[in-house]
């Protein structure tokens, strides 16, 4: 009997082991750090807005179409400090900055130059977001 409760044991703990590492993946898979989920890469810029918020490591939306001229606002609403820097990490291209915003901050940034501009967190690289100036 206590040699069928040890092997029962161990199968458990096996399949455990499975599920935990099983759960890890899909976790390491939903927070994707490097940037590389297409999920919001693929859904259209949001048209007619022009306040991006910053939460949860995030941009919302993380894609615009504004129209040249437009005054973008970015507002971090994260405990932790970002920036909006536009360029590619770790290569800013000076097209706008705005600087370290704490919780609560804003920073309203006028857009010109048409084209699509590409910007992200100099604090954390892996944050991306996506203006189209049309």
């Amino acid at each position: 009997m206590s040699a069928q409760l040890g092997s029962s044991l161990d199968r458990v703990v096996a399949l455990l082991g499975a599920a935990l590492i099983l759960a890890t993946g899909v976790l390491l898979i939903a927070h994707d750090p490097q940037g590389t989920d297409t999920t919001a890469a693929q859904s259209a810029p949001a048209q007619g807005v022009n306040d991006v918020q910053i939460k949860d490591f995030t941009y919302v939306p993380a894609a615009i179409t504004v129209a040249a001229g437009t005054t973008i606002t970015f507002t971090n609403e994260d405990g932790a400090p970002h920036t909006a820097t536009s360029g590619t990490s770790p290569t800013a291209d000076g097209v706008f900055e705005s600087g370290t915003l704490a919780k609560g901050d804003s920073k309203s940034i006028k857009v010109t130059q048409r084209g699509t501009l590409v910007y992200y967190c100099a604090l954390h690289p892996f944050m991306k977001g996506t203006v189209v100036v049309r």
